[in-house]
């Protein structure tokens, strides 16, 4: 099968996921389409890959930043319809690429080729109900099938009134063999690590890996640490960036009881080596379409506090902590602690809790476009 995926970006958590799909003997060939190399406030490093071509489309994108620091993206990028047009894949999976998705589903309906949506909206994530909305509605209506990332994703689609039968989950995953390699070597080296950072010995340590923006709420996250604190140890590591980090500097000096380390964006093992040396993940985002550092914590053994707005808590609530919102979390979180021994956590770490895998996604992808 000639298979073509629409989607905005190559983000380098995608990659195993494709080269998974490229690697199926079903598979012939893969393409990737996508709208930019990388949009402004992302700061990965994304290598070639072999296994699957990627194309840059030309055309148009259009960026505003909404609600402080909030970016939105419109990509219309018409090459979309020309490639399709040339090119005759003999299926496309349309992913989020902002307009463009619509490019590729009207040259889809007039050319008569196959095409299925993946989703990763859910019902809490932030989409317009009018023209885009109408669109989107428009683009399931005509779908093969509607792939969802994720229950949440599935849930959103139902309520989009897309039929039960014409949805499949294809979960999202991560490498969990480069995952498990990763956490085997660095966790020798977790005292080590937490010692470079000058945590306090006794100090529960949380683990914040993404942007510093309002929508994933970590000027909250400080002032719920900060209130845990002043009951036992407690610190966080912060890594990433983004334009609330002088407010968050600022926030942590002014805090009493939480210590903190800010390490910038890391990734690869500089990011590992803080799996290790974390106690436990914490992400609070108001809307996360997924929260791939949620598998990544998982994949290196390490449970998690997160918010039922994050659709990855939601999918694995069984091996972390899933509040209701902000309102339930200072009663979660010590609940949280209490059920978390220090001791316990510092000598073992438990093997690796997520069973969706690269191979998984790609054998449910096939199963959806057949």
């Amino acid at each position: 099968m000639n298979i073509a995926i629409v989607t905005n970006m190559l983000a380098p958590y995608r990659i195993p996921l494709f080269r998974a799909l490229a690697a199926r003997p079903e598979v012939s060939r893969l393409t990737v389409l996508v709208c930019v190399d990388k949009e402004r406030d992302r700061d990965w490093t994304v290598t070639s890959e072999p296994g699957f071509e990627v194309v840059r489309c030309w055309g148009l994108s259009l960026q505003r930043t909404i609600g402080g620091d909030r970016l939105r993206v419109v990509h219309l990028r018409f090459g979309v319809m020309q490639w399709l047009a040339t090119q005759r894949p003999d299926h496309v999976l349309i992913g989020d690429a902002s307009w463009t998705s619509y490019l590729a589903t009207l040259a889809c309906r007039v050319l008569g080729i196959p095409y299925s949506v993946w989703s990763e909206i859910t019902p809490v994530s932030r989409v317009s109900d009018g023209l885009a909305g109408r669109l989107r509605r428009w683009m399931y209506g005509g779908a093969h099938r509607c792939v969802a990332a994720s229950g949440e994703a599935a849930r959103f689609l139902a309520g989009q009134g897309v039929p039960e039968l014409r949805v499949r989950r294809a979960i999202n995953a991560v490498d969990v063999t480069q995952l498990q390699t990763a956490a085997a070597r660095w966790w020798p080296e977790r005292h080590a690590v937490r010692s470079s950072l000058g945590i306090p010995p006794d100090a529960f340590v949380f683990l914040y890996v993404g942007q510093f923006i309002a929508r994933k709420r970590v000027k909250e996250t400080v002032a719920l640490l900060e209130q845990a604190a002043a009951k036992r140890p407690v610190h966080l590591i912060l890594a990433g960036s983004g334009p609330l980090e002088h407010a968050l500097r600022e926030q942590t000096v002014a805090c009493q009881h939480l210590t903190t380390s800010f390490v910038g964006f890391v990734e690869g093992d500089a990011l590992w080596r803080l799996y290790a040396a974390a106690h436990a993940l914490i992400l609070l985002s108001d809307d996360e379409p997924w929260g791939m550092v949620i598998s990544e914590a998982l994949a290196c053994g390490l449970p998690f506090f997160s918010v039922a707005t994050v659709a990855a808590a939601v999918e694995f609530h069984t091996f972390g902590m899933v509040c209701n919102g902000l309102a339930d979390a200072a009663s979660a979180l010590e609940a949280f602690l209490e059920s978390n021994p220090l001791a316990q956590s510092m000598d073992m770490r438990p093997s690796c809790a997520v069973s969706a895998t690269p191979d998984s996604w790609a054998r449910e992808v096939l199963e959806a476009l057949a």
